[in-house]
């Protein structure tokens, strides 16, 4: 879904970028998961409605931006 924000002419975090995988994919917005290690676009993923995953990769403190990841994945714990 790379091309996705040109197709709709938008940019994500907005929720049009988000509904495009609905439309194209056929599945329902629940059913959906979304994995990135960009906090910002796990909180416009969860927002949409989609089952998001964080990968805190560094660590990071997350933004109080209104909205909570499903999980947090801590590649650093997973590591041999």
């Amino acid at each position: 879904m790379a091309k996705a924000p040109t197709a709709v002419s938008r940019f994500k975090p907005h929720p049009r970028v988000y509904q495009i995988v609905t439309e194209r994919l056929g599945v329902p917005t629940p059913e959906v998961g979304f994995v990135s290690s960009n906090y910002w676009d796990v909180c416009g993923a969860a927002s949409f409605g989609f089952q998001a995953f964080w990968i805190n990769r560094s660590h990071a403190v997350p933004d109080a931006l209104g909205q909570q990841p499903r999980a947090v994945l801590d590649v650093h714990d997973h590591q041999p």
